[in-house]
């Protein structure tokens, strides 16, 4: 080849331009940004709105069900579900897969323009917000002081800790939950309200009337001008207590007439501590495009001159850091990198027996792996887990193409050719056969690129990675190693010193030319019982097919992120102090019985705003996390510890408590690994049919835990209106509803300003005066004329029970049942069981069953993934039917891939392997490596017959002088592989089934490839030469008989 000549001829340009490339290579891996997973998109758009104070019914029908009509015309929306709970409602819209989400986001705060005049006044306006994994927080910070309380922390998070946090560099925001914010409470009494023949709505509007600053114009003269502004706010606590309601007789009736003026707090819902200790939690979250670890180590790093500026005894312990299980991944997967190159070196340094022979090839990973990150940063990709992944699997493929070369280069330097000659010569043999198989790996990854769903999303960049560094590895072989060959490469001479590598050379050389002997006797024998060897290989292929059900499946390998996650539900309707005692007795069994804990958060009671849909909602709901020691730390796995506690827990009486996945969930939105839907209006009988369904789940052998979305309802008083009644007193149901909910809920009428900042200023009945039914009934409500009427009047009140949420898919309500699994547990058998179980029970006709979860990912994966692997053996035989102008050969070859499943299945089979994703794009990417033997084999094969070779002598030399790199490739890769097949360290048994797939496909591959490759090329010609001579002979007949006649 040109190229290669040019190389070896201007080896100090070559040399220099390979300096260059690296050098620019180690300035781009400075550059590049560390982050977990790639920048994913997810197709989900959220709408959350908020109606203080309404149930789940009334949140369903005069919110969210007119927000769903409206956005359902928005195109490419392929699910819609909701939520409606008290007070709020979450509408999610799932996008096909490749929408464009920035024009998706415009359209949908578009359609929300025109639901916003039916939606109540009252209502928030919907926030509409497109899910991005950049949105969760990095960091979590613990705000605790001996000294201050929960009020105070709160405050000085707020106002001193958040505004130095948000003047770091790359950080977005800052935001504080827990602790207890200040309120200026106006508690009313109604028996002196009613004294005063007043109502609570005019106590709101003395409020609101008497606070205000409003601008008034301006004036000028010739000089200047001034703006007069008209200032009426309140200064201080006194002068709200001493607000004028009205007149009556002469005399002012004032607001601490009728109510008592409290300068407290904000009604306490929720409580969160840090290792059993009352504190408030700071969560960080980084700009879209800022580097997660730097952003964190530059906030930790900022932390002690933050503390040293806070009043004294308040500190900030550091919860959750996301660089720190980012580096220890990438410290990982660096190290299985760095492990690999030594097992591929070793392997190199065993077949070669030459350690500077060795040093050429080996030197193709190191320059191709920094090259790549040149690349890399180019094409705007992140350095994470999904990356580095793709570099380390790429490692043993990267001399592949280095080790063909060498030696090639090195039988012409046996055969008396001189150095450039023979660099050029023996590139020159192999340059088309190791183009084509690196084409064929590159194509392989082609169909994974556009592979959607969240596989797809997640893959690319790894793909694009090993493209990128394949893609330099082969530049590498067509020029640098030829160059570094023809200087360097030395022949052993018969007077050379005997070192340990000489020594080591000679009896693997010895070794070698006996397996060759061995290995062309039993081709010999192979080729003279083609039929036998081939049925044999079909029946290995049979058994492989059948033992593929015993694997199971599953979506993603479950890692160990060093953290457990904790969700405890009791009775609806319980206080904070009830729950408090529940929390309190799990937090004493996990310092008891998990010593691998380092720091334990735990919230419950309701959370704030939007947080309530990412949080416990309810007095009766709570989440502990449990930051654990690191892997290398601790004896016991978090799975072993998960098991453990379950039996711990149970000793807790009335409380529910289950583990979630923290990692699977961030992905993949999934409540379970399994969810199934009852779909229907009547939440009653959807739920009796969801009990029904579960109680024949929980039979199934592997299921570990199975929940209700429909939790127990919740206790509530219901007014029902009497509208005749309401209207005969000139009264509307909106006046009715609100002083009912000004008097119990509480309205925030205005606002109190202090050293720059503001506080609500809150109107409700004193908390004696709202407690019972009978409170409630006796609630006064004002005509127009001027009477005062009980609710009890105009209302019928009554104990009723709700539920705490109302789900909705599609604009129909359903029941969800979500069901965990065992760790080691089929999760594709277990849902084939499940699916039985739905399909054999009765149901309403306008009812149905839907399965969705882990479940449905994990289908819709393996359904893409499977085409993906179709399309790339389609690939792969068009791109050897190129290089071989033969549609016969690549059919030849092809069959080195269902060769490989066999050692797939067997491989994951004896290291007891479910077929995940992982392990699929595995398979997926043997399609391009497995093929690469047959290419260099049959491309000999080929070459040796049109140099006069006879067919069984072509095939049997070519297989002797191709053994050697093939089986050096094979195990280079193979070795390289065994780190990540360990699935040792963090993130380690994520990829472990994609690394096992590999080895094993290869290892079996490799070895029946020398075997049946030849085989099937030799019964093909042999076919193709008997049909040949049955033409010619016929042909010849035809001939004679033609011929007869004149000979006669």
């Amino acid at each position: 080849m040109k190229v290669t000549e040019t190389a070896v001829r201007r080896g100090v340009t070559f040399a220099m331009i390979y300096l260059i490339a690296v050098g620019f290579g180690l300035f781009s891996l400075a550059r590049l940004k560390l982050d977990l997973f790639p920048k994913l998109e997810f197709p989900v758009i959220a709408l959350i709105t908020q109606y203080t104070g309404v149930g789940p019914f009334d949140m369903e029908t005069v919110v969210t069900r007119p927000i769903e009509e409206t956005v359902a015309i928005v195109e490419n929306v392929k699910k819609i579900t909701s939520q409606s709970a008290q007070g709020i409602s979450l509408v999610s819209l799932e996008f096909e897969w490749g929408t464009d989400m920035n024009q998706a986001e415009i359209d949908v705060r578009n359609a929300i323009e025109w639901v916003r005049d039916v939606l109540p006044d009252d209502v928030s306006e919907p926030l509409v917000f497109a899910f991005d994994v950049s949105m969760q927080p990095i960091i979590y910070f613990s705000v605790t002081s001996q000294v201050h309380g929960a009020a105070e922390l709160r405050k000085i998070s707020e106002h001193e800790i958040e505004p130095r946090i948000e003047r770091i560099p790359g950080v977005a925001s800052a935001a504080t939950s827990g602790g207890m914010a200040r309120e200026i409470k106006i508690l009313v009494d109604p028996l002196r309200l009613r004294a005063y023949n007043l109502s609570i709505q005019q106590v709101t509007q003395a409020l609101q009337m008497n606070n205000l600053q409003l601008p008034s114009g301006y004036i000028e003269n010739e000089r200047q001008e001034f703006s007069i502004q008209t200032s009426g706010e309140y200064a201080s606590v006194e002068e709200i207590e001493n607000t004028s309601i009205m007149a009556m007789n002469g005399v002012n009736i004032r607001i601490k007439d009728v109510a008592n003026v409290v300068d407290g707090f904000k009604e306490e819902r929720q409580r969160i501590w840090s290792n059993g200790v009352p504190s408030v939690m700071l969560w960080i979250q980084r700009q879209s495009d800022a580097n997660t670890v730097q952003v964190c180590r530059d906030v930790i790093a900022a932390v002690p001159k933050i503390e040293s500026e806070l009043p004294r005894g308040v500190t900030l312990e550091l919860f959750y850091d996301s660089s720190t299980f980012i580096e220890r991944s990438m410290s990982n997967l660096g190290t299985t990198a760095i492990q690999a190159i030594i097992l591929a070196f070793i392997v190199l340094l065993f077949f070669l027996g030459n350690i500077r022979t060795s040093t050429i090839v080996a030197l193709s990973i190191p320059i191709s792996i920094i090259v790549t990150f040149a690349v890399m940063d180019q094409a705007g990709l992140t350095l994470n887990v999904i990356s580095m992944a793709g570099l380390a699997l790429a490692v043993g493929l990267l001399v592949d193409n280095s080790i063909v070369v060498v030696e090639s280069i090195y039988r012409f330097r046996e055969d008396g050719e001189k150095p450039a000659d023979a660099a050029n010569k023996g590139t020159g043999e192999v340059a088309m056969a190791i183009t084509a198989s690196t084409l064929t790996t590159l194509s392989v990854f082609l169909p994974v690129l556009f592979v959607p769903g969240l596989a797809g999303q997640l893959f690319k960049e790894m793909v694009i990675t090993i493209c990128f560094s394949l893609a330099v590895s082969l530049i590498v072989a067509l020029t640098l190693i030829p160059l570094l060959a023809s200087r360097f490469l030395k022949l052993a001479t018969k007077d050379a010193p005997k070192n340990v590598f000489r020594k080591l050379a000679a009896r693997t050389g010895r070794a070698i030319e006996r397996l060759k002997d061995n290995y062309a006797k039993r081709l010999n024998w192979s080729l003279h019982h083609r039929k036998t060897v081939l049925f044999s290989v079909l029946g290995m292929f049979i058994v492989s097919i059948m033992l593929m059900g015993a694997l199971g499946g599953e979506f993603m390998p479950e890692g160990d992120d060093g953290f457990l996650a904790i969700s405890v539900d009791r009775t609806p309707g319980i206080s904070l102090d009830q729950m408090e005692k529940t929390m309190r007795e799990i937090n004493d069994i996990l310092d008891e019985y998990v010593p691998e804990g380092e720091y334990t958060y735990s919230s419950f009671g309701q959370g704030e705003g939007i947080l309530a849909f990412f949080s416990s909602r309810s007095a009766a709901e709570g989440d502990i996390n449990v930051r654990l020691k690191s892997l290398t730390q601790r004896q016991r796995s978090e799975d072993d510890i998960k098991a453990a506690l379950r039996d711990k827990f149970t000793r807790i009486p009335d409380a529910t408590i289950t583990f979630s996945d923290r990692g699977e969930a961030a992905m993949t939105g999934s409540a379970g690994d399994i969810v199934v839907l009852v779909i229907g209006h009547d939440l009653d009988l959807a739920e009796a049919l969801a009990n029904d369904i579960k109680n024949k789940i929980d039979e199934i052998e592997g299921v570990v835990f199975t929940e209700l979305s429909v939790k127990e309802a919740r206790p509530e008083l219901r007014i029902n209106l009497d509208r005749n009644r309401i209207a005969d007193l000139g009264l509307s149901t909106a006046q009715v509803g609100q002083t009912v909910s000004t008097s119990i809920l509480g309205s925030v009428v205005t606002r109190y300003r202090e050293g720059g900042d503001e506080y609500d200023v809150r109107v409700q009945l004193d908390k004696d005066s709202r407690e019972s039914k009978e409170d409630i009934e006796n609630i006064l409500v004002m005509t127009p004329t001027g009477r005062q009427i009980p609710l009890r009047a105009i209302a019928m009140i009554d104990y009723e029970k709700s539920p705490q949420e109302i789900t909705r898919e599609d604009q129909e309500r359903f029941v969800s049942i979500n069901v965990d699994i065992e760790k080691n547990s089929q999760l594709r058998a277990i849902t084939a069981q499940v699916t039985n179980i739905l399909q054999n029970t009765p149901i309403p006709s306008d009812y149905r069953f839907e399965i969705s979860g882990t479940a449905e990912d994990m289908q819709e994966s393996f359904m893409y993934l499977g085409l993906a692997f179709l399309v790339a053996i389609i690939l792969v035989y068009m791109v050897m039917a190129s290089q071989f102008e033969s549609f016969v050969d690549p059919f030849i070859i092809i069959f080195t891939i269902p060769l490989a499943l066999i050692g797939v299945v067997l491989g994951l089979f004896v290291t007891g392997t479910t077929l995940s994703v992982m392990a699929l794009v595995g398979i997926v990417m043997l399609v391009g490596i497995v093929v690469n033997n047959g290419i260099v084999l049959v491309d000999y094969i080929n070459q040796l017959r049109d140099r006069g070779y006879g067919l069984f002598d072509a095939i049997i030399e070519a297989g002797r002088v191709r053994m050697r790199p093939v089986l050096m490739t094979a195990s280079t890769t193979i070795l390289a592989m065994l780190p990540l097949a360990l699935g040792l360290g963090e993130s380690g048994e994520s990829w472990a089934p994609m690394a096992r797939s590999v080895m094993g496909g290869l290892t079996v591959a490799t070895l029946l490839t020398l075997i049946v490759v030849p085989v099937i090329y030799a019964s093909l010609e042999l076919s193709a030469e008997k049909r040949k001579a049955k033409r010619v002979a016929k042909k010849r007949a035809r001939m004679q008989r033609k011929l007869a006649p004149h000979q006669a």
